[in-house]
């Protein structure tokens, strides 16, 4: 089926396919192997990645106290690095921290993902530099963030 307005279709097309995998592991643990956690970065990588050019530039430039109010999950900032401060330079950091793979699983005894650490780093000449900013979410929390960015986009797009 064809795509009338790209992002939106794309982000509403993500949230069923993410919710369908949801269901299927939630019903039935011994039906074929199939990797919610996986799907979640798959979705947020084409989310962030995909429409990058032409929709980053209209996010909102909601501070993060307000989007903790709208029920959005923050990352927690690792370390000696300063918390960004809005939901656009927020999605550019996971955006940047995803397209660039500077991510890592944590994982329990279980040997289950039970969170992730993003990072970002300064580029120069195309080569990375140091790390600027880094931060971690568990799954839930990447969840509530991926849906309330597939919200945001459906409801953003729906207005224009």
């Amino acid at each position: 089926m064809e795509y009338k307005d790209v992002i939106r279709d794309f982000a509403l097309r993500t949230k069923r396919n993410l919710e369908f995998i949801e269901k299927e592991v939630s019903i039935d643990s011994t039906k074929p192997e199939v990797y919610e956690v996986t799907q979640l970065v798959n979705s947020l990588l084409g989310l962030i990645v995909f429409p990058r050019e032409e929709y980053m530039s209209r996010l909102p430039e909601t501070p993060l106290a307000e989007l903790v109010d709208q029920g959005w999950a923050v990352p927690r900032v690792v370390g000696d690095y300063p918390q960004v401060n809005t939901l656009r330079e927020l999605i550019d950091y996971i955006r940047h921290a995803i397209s660039h793979f500077n991510i890592e699983f944590i994982t329990n005894a279980e040997r289950e993902i039970t969170g992730i650490v993003l990072w970002n780093r300064k580029y120069r000449g195309g080569k990375p530099g140091k790390i600027i900013w880094k931060a971690e979410m568990n799954i839930e929390e990447l969840r509530k963030l991926a849906f309330k960015f597939i919200d945001l986009i459906i409801d953003r797009e729906s207005e224009i």
